[in-house]
């Protein structure tokens, strides 16, 4: 009997800090951009309501990817994060990542740019998922 008590608390704490592993290493968001285009891509960046900074990306050969991790400190209730960039007008485009969350969430978005137009502006697919924890 004690033999089947010390396993289960055994199995337990196994159980309770790979959950805390797994929880620290989902903190923020975790952002892929690949550029599936043949041409470079420039000027992006990510933000959200409340940002001190935004979060610039730097130029993306073609057929390469670039991987970043946002983990919002910002005092804020909720937000988006956004992909944006100006077009060769001046005109700025925006692109939502992560419709929806608030402090403590994590995830993880891809975003693909599929094409880029003659006015600059590009066409982008984007996957993203949230948790609350």
């Amino acid at each position: 009997m004690k033999k089947i008590i010390l396993v289960s608390v055994i199995v337990v704490i196994i159980g309770a800090l790979g959950f805390a592993t797994l929880k620290l290493a989902q903190d923020g968001f975790d952002i892929s951009v690949e550029n599936e285009t043949n041409k470079k891509v420039s000027g992006l960046y990510l933000t959200y309501d409340n940002i001190k900074l935004d979060i610039k990306i730097p130029s993306i050969a073609p057929s390469e990817k670039y991987t970043l991790n946002v983990n919002p400190n910002e005092n804020f209730d909720e937000a988006s994060l956004k992909l944006e960039y100006k077009d060769t007008k001046g005109n700025l485009q925006t692109e939502y990542v992560i419709g929806y969350f608030e402090k403590g969430y994590s995830g993880k978005a891809v975003i693909n740019i599929k094409s880029v137009d003659e006015m600059g502006k590009l066409k982008v697919e984007i996957n993203s998922n949230t948790s609350l924890y």
